[in-house]
């Protein structure tokens, strides 16, 4: 081996924040998203000599694996960030078996596994995601492993997994994002009894012994303590910053100004309003959703950023201090983005520029680029104390 980085392939590529977290130490030989302004956002940081833009149902693996000029084997990480609405709690409401078309995209996984073989996976998603029959089909597929540590189907790879369900502030980023990790290591040595799948309560899968590669963690600073060495400018609602154009705010009705300057800084919520600002739906007794129009607090996490993360009236938004929800550039900046990272809402690419709604979706649905680079960091590691074995001499810092 002689090669001045590692292998990657990534699935589900969105604006790039796993790109982010790993372009350092990878070779990212292709990455597949299917939004072209998205997609636009991505080749603003990251080129787009690798970047595919399609629907990647209707992509051949195979071709895949050509166009990265790599042999089945020689791939080493595959990162996959499949969607993950259908498996949302709010989904799981309705059942568990949800029937979301997108549900079957982590599918994906096996598809380009299955032709790549690579070295190790990580896969993300909600933590929701063990709750449904169809993650447990995913895991006893990509495990392939009979009772007795041998390969299911002899021609496919098998995998000894670890999953678990995480909080990205325990790894380095200020948010409250409860998550599903998990990663996986390619079986090269049978029989592999460790890496065996039983079935607990609800069908949620088990490993007999999960493999360990996995970080300590790392509890980020508080969202205060985070942001204020960024030293963003005040803004007001509607506003852009002059020096940072991502630095924007949407407007507020005047009604809903009256209602955040009500609102106590640092974590107050609509129970503060006088009761002529109530909204008639939230008098009713029994009313869910309590974070509505809530302020955040410096002194504690963020709220999950979601793709409505910068409407006052979507979520616990509102600016811990200031009467405005979180600017652009704030919730990227809580998704752990550089403060230089570009984003684009429209089709033409202008830097920071477009639909605020797209902008929004964009940098919600991104994997946090601290969580990713922590568990990255894990692999890249096993990969080295690999090559060190082999050749002493050579070593990847």
């Amino acid at each position: 081996m002689n090669k001045s980085k590692y292998t990657a392939v990534e699935l589900f590529s969105g604006a790039g924040g796993v790109t982010e977290a790993i372009k350092d130490k990878f070779d990212l030989k292709c990455a597949v998203e299917y939004d072209p302004i998205i997609a636009k956002t991505y080749e603003l940081n990251h080129g787009k000599d690798h970047l595919i833009v399609d629907n990647i149902n209707n992509l051949d693996p195979r071709k895949i694996l050509a166009f990265t000029r790599l042999k089945p084997g020689e791939l080493d990480l595959l990162a996959v960030t499949s969607p993950c609405q259908g498996f949302s709690r709010h989904s799981r409401k309705k059942a568990a078996g949800n029937k979301d078309k997108r549900n079957k995209l982590i599918m994906q996984t096996i598809r380009y596994s299955n032709i790549f073989e690579p070295s190790y996976i990580f896969f993300e998603n909600v933590s929701n995601i063990v709750n449904f029959t169809q993650f447990s089909r995913f895991i006893r597929i990509l495990t392939n492993l009979d009772r007795n540590g041998y390969k299911r189907f002899s021609k496919w790879p098998s995998y000894h997994i670890r999953f678990e369900r995480i909080n990205a502030s325990d790894y380095n980023v200020p948010q409250n994002r409860n998550r599903l990790i998990l990663i996986a290591k390619r079986i090269d040595s049978f029989p592999n009894k460790d890496a065996v799948i039983t079935y607990e309560k609800g069908n949620i899968p088990s490993v007999e012994k999960p493999h360990d590669i996995w970080p300590k963690k790392q509890k980020s600073l508080s969202l205060g303590q985070y942001l204020i060495k960024y030293n963003l400018t005040k803004i007001e609602p509607g506003e852009t910053c002059k020096i940072d154009s991502l630095h924007k705010a949407r407007n507020l009705s005047d009604l809903n100004k009256k209602r955040i300057s009500y609102t106590p800084q640092n974590g107050g919520s609509r129970d503060d309003w006088p009761e002529e600002l109530q909204l008639d739906c939230h008098k009713k007794k029994g009313v869910s959703y309590g974070d509505v129009y809530g302020r955040m607090n410096y002194n504690d996490y963020a709220p999950t950023i979601t793709t409505g993360c910068t409407s006052y009236s979507k979520g616990r938004f509102g600016h811990p201090i200031y009467n405005r929800a979180i600017s652009l550039r704030e919730a990227a900046l809580i998704q752990t983005f550089p403060k230089s990272y570009k984003f684009t809402g429209n089709i033409n690419g202008d830097i920071n520029m477009g639909s605020i709604d797209i902008l929004s979706t964009q940098i919600g649905n991104a994997v946090p680029v601290n969580l990713a680079k922590t568990f990255i960091t894990e692999i890249t590691r096993e990969l080295n104390s690999k090559v060190t074995e082999s050749e002493p001499n050579l070593v990847y810092s």
